[in-house]
């Protein structure tokens, strides 16, 4: 069904795809076992600064097949000190890739908000697409991972934006950026981008315990110049705001 994840690709691309089949795999990530003790002094150092760490379960795509509108892989079960100190390292060729939703929201005026993680997350300071790991939440006793499914919790759990307020659309975009496989789902506002924003800065604003502290709307490409933001944000919205107005 799906080959090895093998080297990382040679360049960036965004994939516009229909389905999108996740399963379980009964792998072991054989660098989480032969590095576990400079992982776990790594781990050590990293909650000193940072308390708020957890080491829960974290999925990460061992194979997988991109071909004719779908996209069909197999993800192990690590954790998250393993992924850090892997991250901390500069993603090397370990055998998997970090694959995980993303949830791309798209305001009435054709403008895309991201959301800017807060002080003492992983990701902190950087603006980026709503989402996260895949866990055990997400796992289905058959062992299939409905990342819609994920996706539209993760989007609920940092914005507060749920059906009426947001429609997702069909088919998903899958960016590859070196290490990073996000799986995105478009989700669809009937307000326009200010009024979007305010909405979802509402629900968070008296919640010293969200992931994000702030939304930032983006509607051109120039608009990406100087945001810190992860790669494969920047390289999805560069392909989406290629042509004006922005579509999806």
């Amino acid at each position: 069904m799906s080959e090895p994840t093998g080297d990382y690709p040679t360049h960036d691309v965004v994939h516009r795809i229909d389905s999108c089949v996740l399963r379980t795999s009964t792998s072991q990530w054989r660098f989480a076992r032969d590095a576990s003790a400079e992982i776990e002094t790594a781990w050590q150092r990293a909650r000193i600064g940072n308390p708020k760490y957890f080491n829960g379960t974290v999925f990460l795509v061992d194979r997988l097949s991109l071909a004719a509108g779908s996209l069909e892989a197999t993800l192990l079960r690590s954790d998250f000190k393993s992924y850090l100190y892997w991250r901390q390292l500069g993603y090397p060729h370990r055998g998997v890739r970090d694959g995980f939703g993303s949830a791309l929201i798209r305001a009435a005026d054709g403008a895309y908000l991201l959301g800017r993680q807060r002080a003492g997350n992983i990701n902190a300071g950087l603006s980026y697409l709503p989402g996260g790991f895949i866990d055990d939440r997400d796992v289905a006793e058959d062992g299939g991972i409905d990342i819609a499914a994920s996706i539209a919790r993760e989007l609920y759990e940092e914005t507060g934006l749920d059906a009426p307020d947001v429609i997702a659309l069909p088919g998903f975009l899958v960016t590859e950026t070196a290490a990073q496989l996000s799986i995105a789902k478009t989700f669809q506002s009937p307000l326009d981008s200010r009024a979007l924003k305010a909405r979802i800065e509402q629900h968070f604003a008296g919640d010293a315990h969200s992931e994000l502290d702030g939304m930032v709307i983006v509607a051109r490409t120039s608009d990406l110049d100087g945001l810190p933001m992860p790669d494969y944000a920047r390289v999805l919205l560069q392909n989406l705001l290629s042509d004006a107005p922005a579509s999806a």
